[in-house]
């Protein structure tokens, strides 16, 4: 990420900041930390205008100094906040507010007395709204393991009783494949397939549509995927719905292009639901990169354009209190001509 940190320190110039300070000292790695490093360890990275700084502890230097590329590993050995006063002499520090607590904000202001803090939260989100290269083979790559652990849980979904047992062999197969579970899966059968988070319980699988809805987290890069099974034979009815929703996704996904508006994409899916929009409740898709949920949003009122180098996901729905739901999610790279990267069928599948 030399890239963007290098545009991050030009942001420092711009808005007149002395420095950006970024900070991971508990056991959840900060996405933005993350992002900017590759490093997941306890640390604080420092953004001059001419410099990169990661001060660590003594027992993480030799990690953090073969993980790291193209920024100089200092060992804080007592004192981190003096050895952060040292570099952060100015007036103004930015700071990701979305990372920091309250209490922890009230820690920076007695550590760094007289002092301006700004937030560049936002900053950072849309650098990661667009992927590099190398972030893109990383998805890719994440895309590809959940469609394979995807085709063989259908292989032998008839092997499995409950919601819970489905959501167990896809966090098992996740690990198997080196990997993370990128979220908790969804696994909603029957009536419970009519709400959009519903919790995968420790009953018999029910009959009619099953929605799954599954992820990987891979290399710290996410996957996203949803594809709806039917138990048993689906009616003729459920059928045309389920044909609906696939033939609207469809056609959504085909048409995105960079500098489209969000909200139009979204009020493209509307029309295309026609009379059952009113039974699609959420949002339509969202950015994916090292956390699940990124910029952009598909939203009616999303100010966010398309751009070369987005990845998010498509993911329209149709639910029917009490009785079935339908989901159907891809994950697509945003260029010339869309790529869906998520690839296992979704033509219905009967189970």
């Amino acid at each position: 990420m030399k890239k963007r940190r290098r545009e991050l320190r030009g942001h420092v110039k711009r808005k007149k900041l002395h420095c950006i300070i970024l900070f991971n000292l508990t056991m959840n790695p900060d996405p933005n930390f993350f992002y900017l490093t590759g490093y997941a360890g306890y640390g604080c990275l420092v953004l001059l205008k001419d410099r990169e700084l990661l001060f660590v502890p003594k027992m993480e230097f030799e990690r953090a100094r073969k993980t790291v590329k193209g920024i100089r590993v200092k060992v804080y050995r007592k004192n981190l906040w003096k050895s952060l006063r040292r570099y952060s002499r100015g007036r103004a520090i930015g700071i990701d507010f979305n990372a920091v607590t309250l209490t922890f904000l009230k820690i920076l202001r007695k550590e760094f007395r007289r002092k301006t803090f700004v937030d560049i939260s936002s900053v950072i989100r849309g650098l990661r709204s667009v992927k590099t290269a190398n972030e893109i083979r990383i998805l890719k790559k994440a895309c590809r393991i959940s469609d394979t652990i995807l085709k063989k849980l259908f292989s032998g979904f008839r092997k499995l009783r409950t919601e819970k047992d489905v959501a167990d062999f896809l966090e098992s197969e996740a690990r198997k494949n080196s990997c993370e579970l990128a979220f908790q899966p969804i696994v909603a059968s029957g009536p419970g397939a009519a709400e959009p988070h519903h919790t995968p319980k420790r009953k018999r699988l029910r009959k009619g549509f099953c929605v799954i809805d599954f992820g990987v987290k891979y290399k710290g890069y996410c996957s996203d995927t949803t594809r709806t099974v039917y138990i048993g034979k689906p009616s003729r009815k459920e059928r045309e719905i389920y044909t609906l929703v696939l033939n609207a996704q469809k056609d959504v996904v085909g048409s995105l292009r960079p500098g489209q508006k969000c909200s139009d994409v979204y009020s493209r899916m509307i029309k295309n639901l026609g009379r059952y929009s009113r039974k699609f409740t959420h949002g339509l898709g969202h950015g994916v990169g090292v956390e699940i949920h990124e910029l952009p949003d598909l939203k009616p009122k999303s100010n966010s354009i398309l751009r070369e180098g987005m990845v998010l996901t498509v993911e329209p729905g149709v639910y029917f209190d009490n009785k079935f739901g339908i989901r159907i999610e891809d994950t697509v790279l945003i260029s010339k001509k869309p790529l869906v990267l998520t690839g296992v069928t979704k033509s219905l599948k009967m189970l």
